[in-house]
This record gives C-alpha cells, sequence and structure tokens, in this order.
C-alpha cells in the first residue's frame, strides 16, 4: 500500500524497559479467543438507502477456549438492527460504536463452531483523513482498508463486523446488490450474478483463500473489464483489470508488463498462490487488497510512469496477503517488502543499473529526509502508531531487506523467502518469528543483523580505511583495513559481512567478503592481480549510510554522478577514465592538529573520491552545499551554516588519506547563501569535506558599494544582497535601456536578504539604491549568466 496516492496528470526504549518477548506479550486481540472462520457478507450499497450502507453478515466462528459466553466483533458506527445466534434472536447487546458485544444464549467450546448473524445499516466511516474506510457516491462505491490516523489501523470494520486485527484469517462470500447499471468487483471470483426484479443485480463472489478483514475489499461502478492470462508456474491465471469503460484503452497501455511483473515476482519470491489477479480503478489508492487491489484512476493514463506503484501493490500478494505481518509494529514486513520489490521489478524488467539508479535514489532519501518526515531516527520494528506507514517502514524497510539480500547472497536469500512463504503462508509473522525462521533455513545465524538494522535506529557505514599490496609476484596478498561509523545508531554493528571490490591497473575486478565485529576489522586476501583500488561494496548492494556512483568517462564536459552531490567537470582525458565518487552520511575525521584557519568541519557528511586516471587526466570537482529557506529545503549544511547571513567563510577541505589532516584546497564558489558549488581548481583522489574557515577563502566574486555588496556576481539563479544603509530606502533593478525588472522598498533594519533571477535572461542589469528624496546612494552592476 502506498499513503495518500493522488494521482491527478526497537526503539525498544518505546515499550519502557521492556523485552521484545515481553513487548509483544501484552498485544491483546479479540482473535485471542475467538477464531472467525468464515463470512457471509450480505450488501445493499445505492439501492435501498441512497450514500448509505444496509445489510447483514453471518459470522462462523470457532472458540480457542472453553466456555465462551459471549463474542465480542468490531463496527464501525452503525446502527445494529438486530443479530442472531443460528435461529435465535438475540434480544439485548451491548454497542459503543466500536465494539459490539453479543451474549449467547448458548455457550461454545473449542469443538464448536456457530454463527452470528448481524443486521445493520447507516452511513459508513471515513477516516478524518480522508483515505481509509467506506467511501460511497453514485459513480463510484468502494473501501480502503486502512486508516492512517486510527489505531489500530485495521478498516475492516468500517463496513462489516468483523475481528479486525492482522492475525484473523477467514474465506468470505460476498452478495453486493447494487443500483443498475454498476457492476460490483470483490476478492475471489465471480459465481453468479443474479438479476432482481427491480432492475437491480447482485453479485455473488467467493474467496477461498484465508486473509484478514482489513484487506477485504469491494468496489462498485460502471466498471469495464479488460481481461487477459498470464502463464504462471502452477499454470494459466487470469487477470482483470477493471477500469472505466473510457480507460481500458490506457488500462491495457499503463499494464502492458503486468506479466513481467508475475514473472518476476514468482521467480524471486514464489508461486503465487491467489486464483486471479486484479486491480480495480478507484479515486484514491492503493490498496494491496488482494485480487482486487485498488488502484487509483488517475494513474491508469496510458504511461508506465506509475508502474513501480503497480508493482509495489502486485508484490503485496506475498508481503502482506500471503503472509501478515503479526501487528502495526511489524508493518515493515507488509510495507517495506513490497518497497524492495518495486526495485526487484526495475532490476528484472530494466536491468541492474536501473535498480541500483532506484535503490539510490531511495537510499538518498532516507538519509536525508526520513528522520524529518518521522520525527527522529526510528528503529523498523515497534514503531509508533503515527508512523506506522511512516518513510521508515516503507523506504528504509526497502534498503534493509536489501541489505539482507547482500548479507546472505541471492541463492541463499531468495531460496529463504521462498521457504518462509510456503510454511507462513495466509498466516501472520513476527519480526523475531521472521529472523529465527530465516536463521534456521540459511544457517546463518541473524540475531546480530536484525539487532542493527531491525531492532535500533540509525544506519551503519563502512569505508576501506586503507589497504596494502604484500606482494606483487605469483598469488598477490594484499591486506585490506576496514572501518565502521554510524549514523545515529546507539551502537556498533556486530557480525559484519561487507564486499571488498579490487580493481587492477586495467580496470579487472575481484570480490571477496570480510567479516568483522565492531569498529575495524582486517583481512589479507589473496587476488589474481595487483590492485591499485580496494573499494567497499562497489555495486551498492548493502544499504549503509553512503550514495555512491561509478562512472567511466571518455569525453570532456560536465559528468554526474547521482545523488552524490557531485559533479566532474572533465577538462582533458587522453584516455578513459574510472572514477567513483562516494557521498558518506557520516562525521568526517576531526583534525589531527589544532588550527587558526579552519574552525570547523562538517558535522554529517564528506566525500570520497577514487579511480583508476589515465596520466594527463584534468577535472575540477563540484561538490555542492545547501541549506534550508523559504525557496529550499536542503536540510543538509544546516547544522554547518548559519540560518541567515553569507556563506563566504563556506570553504572546501582535502586529505589524500586518513593519514593525512585536513587543508583548505584551491577552490572557487559557484551559488548562494543558500545552495551552490564549492569546485576544486584540480580533482584529487581521496577525501574532501566542508568547513567554516575566514571568509573570503575562496574565489568567490563580490561586488562592493558604499551601502551594498553583492555575491555571486555574475550568478546564474540569483543575488545575495547585504546592506549597510543608515536610512529606509529603495532598490531598482533595471536593464541598460533602463527598463525597470524590480523594485522594492529596504528598511535599514534589513541586513541582508536574496534575490532569484532563474527567469532573467543572460546580460548586464543595472542595480540602484535612492532614498525617500529619491537621490542615489549607490549603484552597481549585475552579471546575470
Amino acid at each position: 500500500m502506498k499513503k495518500l496516492f493522488y494521482c491527478f496528470g526497537f526503539v525498544i526504549g518505546l515499550f519502557a524497559g521492556l523485552s521484545m518477548n515481553e513487548a509483544l506479550a501484552q498485544n491483546t486481540f479479540l482473535s485471542d479467543t475467538l477464531d472467525a472462520v468464515h463470512y457471509d457478507v450480505y450488501l445493499d450499497v445505492n439501492h435501498q438507502l441512497q450514500n448509505q450502507l444496509s445489510g447483514h453478515t453471518v459470522v462462523h466462528l470457532t472458540p480457542k477456549v472453553s466456555s465462551v459466553n459471549n463474542v465480542k466483533l468490531q463496527l464501525l458506527n452503525f446502527t445494529v438492527d438486530s443479530i442472531f445466534q443460528e435461529s435465535t434472536k438475540i434480544l439485548s447487546w451491548n454497542y459503543n460504536n466500536d465494539i459490539l458485544e453479543v451474549p449467547l444464549s448458548v455457550s461454545q467450546n473449542q469443538t464448536d463452531t456457530f454463527a452470528i448473524t448481524i443486521y445493520y445499516h447507516g452511513l459508513p466511516t471515513i477516516e478524518p483523513y480522508g483515505w481509509g474506510g467506506f467511501h460511497i457516491s453514485d459513480a463510484v462505491s468502494y473501501n480502503l482498508g486502512v486508516a492512517f490516523d486510527a489505531n489500530p489501523h485495521n478498516y475492516g470494520r468500517a463496513w462489516f463486523p468483523c475481528i479486525d486485527d492482522f492475525i484473523d484469517k477467514a474465506s468470505y462470500d460476498f452478495y453486493i446488490t447494487t443500483a443498475p447499471g454498476n457492476n460490483a468487483v470483490c476478492n475471489g471470483s465471480l459465481l453468479q450474478t443474479i438479476a432482481n426484479n427491480d432492475n437491480s443485480k447482485t453479485f455473488h463472489w467467493r474467496l477461498n483463500e484465508i486473509i484478514p478483514g482489513y484487506l477485504v475489499s469491494v468496489a462498485i461502478s460502471n466498471y469495464a473489464a479488460v481481461e487477459g492470462i498470464y502463464q504462471g508456474i502452477n499454470g494459466a491465471i487470469p487477470t482483470y483489470i477493471y477500469a472505466n469503460p473510457s480507460d481500458t484503452a490506457n488500462a491495457r497501455a499503463s499494464f502492458i508488463h503486468l506479466n513481467n511483473m508475475m514473472q518476476i515476482f514468482e521467480n524471486k519470491w514464489g508461486t503465487y498462490r491467489w486464483n486471479r489477479i486484479g486491480y480495480v480503478s478507484t479515486p484514491l489508492g492503493a490498496m494491496e487488497h488482494p485480487t482486487n487491489i485498488c488502484y487509483p484512476t488517475g494513474c491508469i493514463d496510458g504511461t508506465l510512469n506509475y508502474e513501480t506503484l503497480a508493482a509495489h501493490e502486485l508484490s503485496h500478494h506475498w508481503f502482506g496477503d500471503l503472509i501478515t505481518c503479526a501487528s502495526a509494529e511489524d508493518m515493515w514486513i507488509n510495507e517495506g517488502w513490497a518497497t524492495y520489490s518495486e526495485a526487484l521489478f526495475m532490476e528484472g524488467m530494466y536491468g541492474n543499473e536501473a535498480a541500483k539508479a532506484y535503490r539510490r535514489d531511495k537510499m538518498r532519501k532516507v538519509l536525508q529526509f526520513a528522520h524529518y518526515k518521522d520525527a527522529g531516527y526510528r528503529a523498523l520494528y515497534g514503531i509508533p502508531n503515527q508512523y506506522t506507514y511512516g518513510e521508515t517502514v516503507y523506504q528504509k524497510g526497502a534498503l534493509v531487506a536489501q541489505s539482507l539480500r547482500s548479507y546472505l547472497g541471492d541463492t541463499v536469500f531468495f531460496n529463504a523467502i521462498k521457504q518462509i512463504m510456503n510454511d507462513y503462508a495466509f498466516r501472520s509473522v513476527s519480526s523475531l518469528q521472521m529472523r529465527d525462521y530465516l536463521s534456521a533455513k540459511t544457517g546463518v545465524n541473524l540475531n546480530d543483523f536484525y539487532q542493527f538494522h531491525v531492532f535500533q535506529p540509525g544506519f551503519t557505514h563502512f569505508a576501506v580505511d586503507s589497504f596494502k599490496v604484500l606482494s606483487t609476484s605469483g598469488a598477490f596478498q594484499t591486506q585490506v583495513w576496514v572501518r565502521q561509523r554510524l549514523n545515529n545508531a546507539p551502537s556498533m554493528a556486530q557480525n559484519n559481512r561487507v564486499e571488498i571490490n579490487f580493481m587492477g591497473q586495467n580496470w579487472q575486478i575481484y570480490k571477496d567478503t570480510i567479516h568483522f565485529d565492531g569498529q575495524t576489522g582486517s583481512k589479507i586476501f589473496t587476488t589474481p592481480f595487483a590492485p591499485v583500488l580496494a573499494m567497499i561494496d562497489m555495486e551498492e548492494r548493502f544499504s549503509d549510510a553512503t550514495t555512491d556512483c561509478y562512472r567511466t568517462l571518455k569525453n570532456t564536459g560536465v559528468a554526474e554522478f547521482p545523488e552524490t552531490f557531485f559533479s566532474a567537470d572533465v577538462l582533458a582525458v587522453p584516455d578513459s577514465a574510472f572514477l567513483r565518487v562516494t557521498h558518506n552520511w557520516v562525521k568526517p575525521d576531526d583534525l589531527k592538529q589544532a588550527s587558526t584557519i579552519i574552525y570547523r568541519l562538517s558535522s554529517n557528511r564528506f566525500w570520497t573520491v577514487e579511480g583508476v586516471l589515465p596520466v594527463g587526466f584534468q577535472s575540477k570537482g563540484k561538490f555542492a552545499y545547501t541549506k534550508q529557506n523559504n525557496q529550499t529545503n536542503g536540510l543538509l549544511d544546516n547544522k554547518l551554516l548559519p540560518a541567515f547571513g553569507s556563506a563566504d567563510s563556506l570553504v572546501l577541505l582535502y586529505r589524500q588519506n586518513c593519514a593525512d589532516d585536513w587543508k583548505i584546497t584551491p577552490f572557487t564558489k559557484q551559488g548562494d547563501p543558500f545552495s551552490g558549488y564549492l569546485i576544486a581548481n584540480e580533482l584529487k583522489q581521496g577525501e574532501y569535506t566542508l568547513g567554516i574557515s575566514k571568509p573570503n577563502q575562496s574565489g568567490i566574486e563580490k561586488a562592493e558599494g558604499k551601502v551594498m555588496k553583492v555575491s555571486p556576481n555574475p550568478a546564474k539563479e540569483g543575488f545575495y544582497f547585504e546592506m549597510n544603509n543608515n536610512e529606509d530606502c529603495i532598490l531598482i533593478i533595471s536593464d541598460l535601456k533602463g527598463k525597470i525588472i524590480e523594485r522594492m522598498e529596504i528598511r535599514k533594519t534589513v541586513t541582508s536578504f536574496y534575490w532569484r533571477a532563474e527567469t532573467l535572461s543572460k546580460g548586464i542589469y543595472q542595480a540602484i539604491i535612492i532614498n525617500k528624496q529619491n537621490k542615489p546612494i549607490d549603484s552597481m552592476k549585475l552579471i546575470k549568466e
């Protein structure tokens, strides 16, 4: 499920010192004493009552304990008309618009199965957030089974009485009566369409597979079905895309890769266990109701712009539908793995490079923004209720799934996931159960992996500290020293497994793995050549606190390194060059010796530049800086740079390796106080970071007048004005023909401001300061590049 998708055009301390097992034990559910085994849902939608639901549900129950004298079900804000136990009418019950407590006329025991029938009607509930619940209108009526703001989030109770948690699962029969001209689409298979005497129709659907109540689905409109067949592992499976009649051509185009998705997921996750593949167009979505995915109408637009969303929802038929998280605190099992499946689809459909770019983008966004969106660094397990469907669960959850794949290796990883899909099919699973199961099946103890990546917040960071070739003939011996740093994690990861990639002078590649605990590790490798580079995780298989990218450079010009906040301006490249840049989302090492010039270093990031560069290779390196303001939400350098004011004291620092000390390297500055680049005049291999030094250490050009200073000048995007006026005045900016571009009042209390100029044409402009008596005070030329 993607939260609030509109398409138009632990933290262990949270449990107050309890162990994880104790915390799990405190979760109590209605399903602790009763098992709902089957539901018959009879519903009238916009036929008898306009914009209301009326109907009844037969709940078939089996006690889990002896001497059950009452039944508790969940039903949200309906009028309960009558209740029966089998054929016996219940004369009284308790109902608080959420929990319906029904005293039984005959007590029930563990060997019994009995039925409770509840007749009800009313206006269905939609959560205040406007997403989860039952949406009803003349055009389209449908339910979305999760409410983001509710506690619990499960919202099967928004349209039928049920045991509404992640654990209790049942099969279903649906009998949906609609107004003339509409079709009803539910989970499972359509068994019968009954024509009623008043021109209405009743649609009988059946789902034999068992699912929890929040995954139950109905959608009602004048749908047209786009039908197809997928040849699956166990035979042909029908596919249905229910869309608006005018959208059928778009549906075919937008879902042209549906069979490819299925093939990829069956190959990686195991056999598809449902009787059909189905999507249904709804105004809001997306929601993974099995075989009847609610999919946003606006995303059925004839393009492939939203196919990762389609893949995400489809993959829930393994993660979230086939196996279901045991509690909201385990939601990463549903949503993190479905989000990871997006990248898996990209890998299978478009290749490894596309998948790397997709994961790299997610890694950057998680490291840069997730802790802001989720109000702190959070563990995957035990997520607070208000962040169940937040960035940590979805995005970091996906990255941890990828890291587990790297940790175990592809063959072991995918075989184990297929096994858990089989052994836990149509059951719920907790994070602890998943950890223990995968440990047993793979033969790899995953306690340490889960402890760091699932049960505590933050990220680990791995780097090659140094390496040394010990022998240069025969079987080459190379010793590698590695180091672990932390990004907002409380303790070091243990039992680490990290891939080391060696590259020779002729770009030969050899890879091996180092195992180590804690902060540092070392290993002597036997390599088939003398390496000139030793790199951590060159192919970005493990999701640590880095975003890195390598490129082969053959031409001069600017080469971008996506998600690294770096680009190379190649000036000369006599032969092909291999260049890899890593943006490290951790604090760089401190200065080894106190400096009277360098006041402080960045506290959260630095770059590593490494490569195999031919003689004569020349390049500049552009390192981006950014801080938050009204126009840009960068959030990278806010701790380094002041909230307002000049960035003239910002400098670019360089060191060759960890044995070296940081020094200011020659650079120029391009940008404004809020964002721009520090451009190294000569790009060298080693490490770079940002720092604060004495002002004007860079090559920034600043125009100075009597009362105003302007930088940068020339500028591409805008000009930063510093004012020293002792009276209120007016700034006039005009072109050389005298046409006024901007006129603004500058009060004497204003000391600085930023004037955006992206829309201006290139050229020379005039800035004039006049006082209230229209007397010129200062003027200068502005050059727009």
